[in-house]
This record gives structure tokens, sequence and C-alpha cells, in this order.
């Protein structure tokens, strides 16, 4: 009679076990992986995919000054957090879309504030190649 005990309680302990680690590896599957941004990886990643012509005619520090700005447009829109920090988890926001021609006119900006010498056609090359690498590291969502 004991060991029928037994094998009745060890059964039930596997059956919840089971079934825990079953359920956390579904909502997990299902769960979306932030994506983490490294700066160093990006900036070689960002200046490896511009053309050569580009590359010829920009420096990483000037790359990675348009590489800020564009995340710091990010951050402002809520699409980003700064380094440290985590989006809201299960936070429900509304749907944000940021285009090309919005990320392109921020550069812009951080170009003539900081006085460089970038033209409108390179800068509009490191955030294509910004947001490729993006893409790759799964960062962002799909096209609108």
């Amino acid at each position: 009679m004991g060991w029928v005990a037994l094998v009745v309680g060890a059964l039930l302990v596997f059956a919840i076990a089971a079934a825990f680690v079953g359920s956390e590896a579904f909502r997990l599957g299902h769960e979306r992986r932030a994506a983490v941004f490294d700066m160093d990886d990006a900036l070689r990643s960002v200046g490896d995919g511009l053309p050569e012509e580009v590359q010829a005619r920009l420096t990483y520090e000037e790359v990675k000054v348009l590489l800020l700005a564009t995340l710091e447009h990010l951050e402002s829109k809520g699409l980003a957090a700064p380094p440290g920090h985590d989006l809201p988890a299960g936070a429900t926001q509304p749907e944000v879309v940021v285009t090309d021609d919005d990320a392109v006119a921020v550069v812009l900006g951080a170009i003539d504030h900081r006085d460089l010498d970038v033209s409108d056609e390179d800068a509009f090359e490191v955030v294509r190649a910004l947001l490729d690498y993006l893409d790759r590291i799964g960062a962002l969502g799909p096209a609108a």
C-alpha cells in the first residue's frame, strides 16, 4: 500500500512540474525578446554597411554623432530606452510610425547643430544602414 501512495505522489509531482514548465515555455515562446543595442557593434555594422564612397567621406566620429541623434529621436518617440533602462513591460502604447524622412530630418538637424561637413545623401545612407542594423537585431516592428 505504501508503494502505491509513493508512485501516485511521484506522478502527481511530475504532472504539476510538467504543467508549470509547459506553460512557462509556451509563454516565453510567444513573448518578443527585447533587442539590446550595442553602440560599438552598431557603429562597426553601420560603418561597414555604408557604400565605399560614403565610407571615404565620413569618419567614425561623424557616424557616431548621426547614430546618437537618431537614437535620441527614437527615444523621444517612446521607441527606445536610455542606457541602463528598459521600456515599460506590458504597457499598451499607441502604435508609433517613424518614417525614413523623419529620421533623416532629425539627423540633418544634428549636422547643422554640430556644424558637421556631412552631405544630405551621406546622412540618408547612415540612417538607412542604421535601420538595416536595427532590423537585423530585431529592434524594428513590421513595416507600416
